[in-house]
């Protein structure tokens, strides 16, 4: 026989929020931090007109590093968007969602500045070999979050 969910022994939810909540809130900062300084430092280079930077050669590199500056900024907000809203989630947050979400954001962008460090001619260095499994991640981590949203079970709210 199943034990009901009351008997249990769950960690409080409340506690949980509030380490989720500024987990994020770090992950979502510190990306922020760094992706717009990154941002700063692309438009620096593009105001100098450094050939290295803006030859066509290099047009790869452009890309790609514009590419990891803008998802490094998005998921920084979408870190900074589950840290304002974990807690008023219906359901508990899949203990999966936030590892998949940090990783992702770590991936992702990383994937690309690589890439764009170490391009040739028009192909992408090896480093954007970490895109897909950070892309993938991301969706893990997108869907666990939606899913969390969704009404519970009976239409009751999980939180405590």
């Amino acid at each position: 026989m199943k034990p009901d969910r009351a008997q249990v022994d769950l960690p409080d939810r409340g506690a949980l929020d509030r380490r989720l909540q500024l987990r994020h809130l770090r992950v979502g900062f510190v990306a922020l931090f760094l992706f717009v300084t990154m941002g700063i430092a692309l438009e620096t280079l593009h105001a100098f007109k450094l050939p290295w930077y803006l030859g066509v050669a290099t047009e790869s590199r452009r890309l790609l590093w514009t590419l990891a500056h803008a998802h490094g900024t998005a998921l920084g907000l979408i870190n900074l968007a589950l840290a304002a809203l974990c807690a008023r989630l219906p359901r508990r947050l899949h203990p999966a969602a936030s590892p998949s979400l940090i990783a992702a954001t770590i991936l992702i962008p990383s994937g690309f500045f690589l890439g764009g460090l170490y391009a040739h001619g028009g192909d992408p260095g090896l480093g954007a070999v970490l895109i897909p499994p950070g892309a993938l991640l991301l969706l893990i981590s997108l869907a666990l979050i939606v899913r969390a949203s969704l009404p519970a079970r009976g239409g009751k709210d999980d939180r405590r």
